[in-house]
């Protein structure tokens, strides 16, 4: 892709069980606003239906998805806060990075606290997402958010690992994403470099470039400290029936 960066297939991996994510089926990646005539001819080609959109509404608003109208796509979208509101410009935000909270803020403990709540604080939500998913009239499914990264790397991790991907191999294909994030980065530094002119220190934002292994172990334990374990997590966080497990995976799994 030339104007979507971080796009991937997320499925071809193994279960604990012998079976194997389907190919074709998901995607995920960063930001669609950006996306080129030749990156929608590429979408359309590979018949995507569903586009789970994790990014607030703010986001939405500023950087509005380029999709393929070839075929129609339903919209599916769980409002997720961002670790930090790159598009917030108002005189409030610019003093308290300059003087006040945010200018003291650890990025790197915003990050933990943001992983942790994307993998419990969205339950109904990802519950219908997962449900939709589950239906093959609504396959194949891209998810995306503005990286292509955080919020959409604990999704796709979740999925994986309700699918039986072992957590290892599901922490790898997350990792990946920082191979894919050369692009992005250099604009967003591009855009926060800006802020030295009023003195502010922007490279406080650095530990938010990369996929960390630490940042995705704080969602699953998450997961753990209020759950028990993932299991807990689907019948009783998810409250995902077996029969919807069994669906779920039916559809996904070869």
């Amino acid at each position: 892709m030339q104007g979507i960066h971080n796009f991937r297939d997320f499925g071809g991996y193994k279960t604990q069980d012998g079976k194997v994510i389907k190919k074709g089926l998901l995607y995920r990646s960063g930001g669609l606003h950006k996306a080129t005539d030749a990156d929608l001819d590429e979408l359309a080609a590979l018949g995507i239906k569903t586009i789970c959109d994790l990014r607030s509404e703010q986001e939405r608003i500023m950087e509005p998805d380029r999709v393929p109208d070839v075929s129609p796509v339903t919209f599916f979208n769980i409002s997720m806060r961002p670790i930090v509101d790159y598009h917030s410009r108002s005189l409030k935000r610019l003093g308290s990075l300059m003087f006040g909270k945010e200018r003291r803020t650890d990025y790197i403990a915003e990050s933990y606290k943001a992983y942790r709540d994307y993998a419990t604080g969205y339950l109904p939500q990802l519950k219908a997402l997962f449900k939709r998913i589950s239906n093959p009239e609504n396959l194949p499914v891209l998810i995306h958010c503005s990286a292509g990264k955080d919020r959409t790397g604990v999704v796709s991790s979740l999925i994986q690992q309700m699918l039986g991907v072992p957590a290892e191999a599901s922490m790898e294909d997350y990792l990946i994403t920082n191979h894919h994030m050369d692009a992005y980065n250099a604009d967003v530094m591009r855009r926060l470099s800006k802020l030295a002119y009023f003195g502010v220190p922007w490279k406080m934002y650095l530990p938010l470039f990369d996929a960390r292994r630490d940042y995705l172990n704080a969602a699953f334990e998450q997961v753990k400290q209020e759950f028990g374990a993932l299991e807990n997590w689907i019948h009783n966080g998810l409250k995902f029936l077996e029969k919807d497990r069994t669906e779920f995976a039916r559809n996904l799994l070869l």
